[in-house]
């Protein structure tokens, strides 16, 4: 039965068992995303105001994800999954890459199962539901190393320019990449070290270069917001840290993985002289490990989320897909597979178990809890926004004001974050400003007391504490007031 479904793989049958697996996985990541019963997180609304005033750059971030929404907006419209779609998508085009990788790399069976393992690997099932900076990055990390490979092969002009474009657009999603343009060049060094003697690989650095330089003149310009919080959040960070830090990062990377996957890939490790033997492995391993190794110093210094290094599941995925086949493990490898959807539909549906279960204060225990009710927060703002049309919406932190302007998207407010030291701390504080608003009216949304805000104006009036449920105990809650006459700061 193995060699019939085996041989399957070497024709186009293969490929279309796999496109056609990949839009059922497809189909249910969306689905799942509608039927939640949330609307967009903190992160996801944030990028989505950027994406009503694209520029070069942003106070946490390279332009990728705004452009990628407002790409994905224009398409589908500003609800919440014409906001994700072409992000969720991300994730099965590199699962095609991937299949691509494997394929030059292996053969035909090893690029299927490659590719389905991508799809249904944890860290990105879970990444799949949202928007974020990783859903880009992934992309061309893949797609690099894809190009990276042809131009190795080739040496041709066009494989070698069309790396450094990806390299380029890679940086523009997240300056992660980096972490590849330095794995390649070691790799170039250590194994090709002739190439080196070409210009091709250099105009190749170049062109990524170039495509980033928008980027960084807009960081010259604003002080360099990006790079100093980059900077911050990866080398100043104090608190944490340590082999504790350590140890859960690489739990939460051996769970990404999937028990079965997980382990093969830490057996990859223990055994790195063997697998440095063959240089399809070692290649795989080279464009994930580095990426690893900084994160896990990351995580020994502060700590590390488990998906700061989620680019390098994608080729470490096809390694340890192809450890197993060449050992006839596919039945391992299908059962390893299997657990991993089983979890994922676990998690996906999450709300569901805790209320099966009858769960005390669900909204405590569940992660999607973070995305909901400020939908219903917007709905109550509404009417009062309305009827002050004249007042400027302002907020204390960078949350309210994110997923208000999302949600109240119809009225379009002026909008301003308060800010009485000056200090752009965050995306908000950058970019707006209350002083021209001097004698006017704002709209306070807090969730903290108002004293201090309510001092720099002529009269206060509260208008309402909005409060969305969660679950039976739990509310999300928010106060407005209506500022009269702001003295300025």
């Amino acid at each position: 039965m193995n060699s019939a479904v085996d041989a399957g793989f070497a024709n186009k049958s293969g490929i279309k068992l796999l496109v056609g697996l990949g839009l059922i996985l497809i189909a249910w990541r969306f689905w799942v995303v509608s039927q939640l019963g949330i609307t967009l997180y903190i992160d996801e609304a944030q990028y989505w105001t950027w994406a009503q005033h694209l520029d070069w750059g942003y106070f946490s971030k390279p332009p990728g994800i705004a452009a990628l929404i407002a790409a994905s907006t224009a398409l589908f419209g500003d609800g919440l999954l014409g906001t994700k779609a072409l992000a969720m998508l991300c994730y099965p085009a590199a699962a095609a890459a991937c299949w691509a990788i494997a394929r030059r790399l292996y053969d035909e069976r090893t690029a299927f199962w490659s590719a389905i393992a991508v799809l249904t690997l944890p860290m990105f099932s879970w990444l799949g539901l949202f928007v974020s900076t990783d859903a880009l990055l992934t992309l061309f990390w893949t797609l690099a190393l894809l190009a990276y490979l042809r131009a190795l092969d080739s040496d041709a002009w066009s494989d070698w320019l069309l790396l450094g474009a990806l390299c380029g657009l890679g940086l523009l999603s997240k300056y992660t990449m980096a972490a590849w343009l330095g794995a390649a060049f070691l790799h170039l060094l250590a194994f090709h070290r002739p190439r080196l003697a070409s210009a091709k690989p250099w105009l190749a650095a170049g062109l990524a270069l170039a495509i980033l330089s928008p980027n960084l003149y807009w960081n010259v310009a604003n002080d360099f917001p990006t790079l100093k919080h980059t900077a911050d959040i990866t080398l100043n960070k104090k608190a944490g840290g340590g082999f504790k830090a350590l140890g859960e990062f690489w739990a939460a990377q051996w769970i990404s993985f999937g028990p079965i996957l997980g382990s093969v890939f830490f057996i990859l490790l223990a055994q790195v002289r063997q697998s440095w033997r063959d240089d399809r492995p070692r290649l795989l391993l080279w464009f994930a490990l580095p990426l690893w190794i900084v994160v896990s110093a990351q995580a020994m210094k502060s700590s590390a989320n488990a998906n700061w290094a989620a680019p390098a599941f994608a080729p470490a995925a096809i390694a340890a897909v192809a450890w197993l086949l060449q050992r006839n493990r596919q039945r391992l490898l299908i059962i390893g597979l299997a657990i991993n959807i089983a979890v994922v539909g676990l998690v996906y549906y999450w709300p569901q178990v805790l209320a099966t279960f009858d769960v005390q204060n669900p909204a405590k225990k569940s992660p999607f809890s973070r995305a909901q009710g400020w939908d219903e927060l917007g709905r109550q703002l509404h009417p009062l926004l309305q009827a002050n049309p004249d007042a400027v919406l302002i907020a204390d932190n960078r949350t309210l004001l994110a997923h208000m302007l999302y949600e109240l998207r119809d009225l379009k407010p002026a909008a301003a974050s308060w800010n009485p030291s000056g200090i752009a701390s965050d995306h908000y504080k950058l970019t707006t400003d209350l002083r021209p608003w001097i004698g006017k009216n704002a709209i306070l949304i807090t969730q903290d007391p108002a004293d201090q805000i309510a001092s720099r104006f002529a009269a206060v009036d509260k208008l309402a504490t909005l409060k969305a449920p969660l679950d039976s105990q739990t509310t999300r809650d928010m106060d407005v007031y209506l500022l009269r006459d702001f003295k300025g700061y």
